[in-house]
């Protein structure tokens, strides 16, 4: 019989050739780290291709085609007005067919002005894209034919040009009265037109015994807050004293009106009048601004000589229109201090002041 003897030199190779298989290994695995450092992933879309280092910073990343303008929703301007950045959307298009909304602040635009009427072209550049789109600013139009030479000076204009001319109008001429006078002048003004003996109150539309009794049964309301007019309802013609923007109310109404600007909900800091009033108020605040130059109206929470809100009040003055209450009323004011309420007269003033402010 034959014996295998192992020697110490079969064992020494033995050793050297796993060490030799774990050095290879540890080596192979090595590079492939290394090598996944430094890859770059190319993705394939739309027929094109692009090849991004996925250690390279996002800015850097290609894949972007170019940016767009969509959802355009306003593509007339007013003479004189702003560009709108909320019309428009900007997105960079990438190669995906993805896009990514742009901020104003990240793109530039050229070729906006509104100071002449027509066609104008206006460009969108971000980085090395470029997109444009079209707006028209409207010629001005009134047509508008003013009858009453108590407007002549005002015929042919808007927005601004406009409200100037009709803040002369008004003020050409004004007699105005102290504010404890109106619980008499009231009585007149706001009568109702079935029975003399009695006014129509403002917020609840209710027809009462006229006599004034200190403010027990009615009591005067400051459709422009005197507390957002900043002056005293005295023994002095001001502001808080003007007769056109004082309605008899229900004093308990008048209270839980306080100083809250009109909205379309009564909430605790907004009031909403009755629906067949709402125009007579719009008409009323727009008067207060166009009389007072220190005044204006918002869309927001108003502050001293601020009310609100704008944009409801021009809706309710094409959703309540004038009628022959606001027209009479009007009138007996006119003769009481020598003044009247433009857009009771032409109620279309209101669109041509507001629709050409900037």
């Amino acid at each position: 019989m034959i014996k295998h003897i192992d020697t110490c030199e079969d064992k020494s190779m033995t050793k050297l050739f796993k060490k030799f298989i774990i050095l290879f290994l540890t080596f192979s695995f090595t590079i492939v780290l290394v090598g996944c450092d430094t890859l770059s992933t190319t993705t394939t879309s739309s027929g094109i291709t692009s090849t991004t280092s996925t250690d390279l910073p996002i800015t850097t990343i290609t894949g972007n085609i170019g940016i767009e303008v969509i959802n355009i929703t306003k593509t007339e301007y007013n003479l004189g007005t702003s560009f709108d950045y909320d019309s428009i959307t900007v997105v960079l298009v990438k190669a995906s067919g993805s896009t990514i909304p742009l901020s104003s602040s990240l793109y530039t635009m050229t070729g906006f002005d509104s100071s002449t009427p027509g066609e104008i072209t206006i460009n969108i550049g971000y980085l090395d894209y470029t997109a444009s789109f079209s707006i028209t600013i409207k010629e001005p139009s009134t047509n508008l034919d003013i009858t009453l030479t108590y407007y002549e000076d005002a015929q042919d204009l808007v927005g601004e040009p406009l409200l100037l001319a009709l803040r002369a109008i008004v003020n050409n001429g004004y007699a105005g009265h102290i504010y404890t006078d109106a619980s008499i002048a009231l009585q007149t003004t706001d009568e109702d037109p079935n029975n003399a003996n009695n006014i129509i109150l403002v917020y609840s539309g209710t027809s009462i015994v006229s006599t004034w009794d200190e403010g027990g049964s009615w009591n005067k309301e400051h459709v422009w807050p005197q507390s957002l007019l900043d002056e005293d309802a005295g023994n002095q013609v001001n502001m808080a004293s003007d007769l056109h923007n004082l309605k008899p109310a229900t004093p308990s109404i008048n209270s839980a009106r306080g100083n809250k600007y009109f909205d379309i909900s009564t909430t605790v800091v907004s009031f909403e009048p009755r629906d067949e009033v709402k125009g007579d108020i719009a008409r009323i605040l727009f008067y207060m601004m166009t009389m007072y130059s220190v005044l204006e109206l918002i869309d927001g929470t108003p502050l001293i000589h601020q009310m609100a809100m704008l944009s409801v009040l021009l809706e309710w003055n094409d959703f309540d229109p004038v009628d022959d209450f606001e027209r009479n009323r009007n009138e007996k004011i006119f003769l009481y201090q020598n003044n009247r309420n433009p857009y009771i007269d032409y109620p279309e003033f209101v669109d041509l002041v507001w629709d050409n402010l900037d």
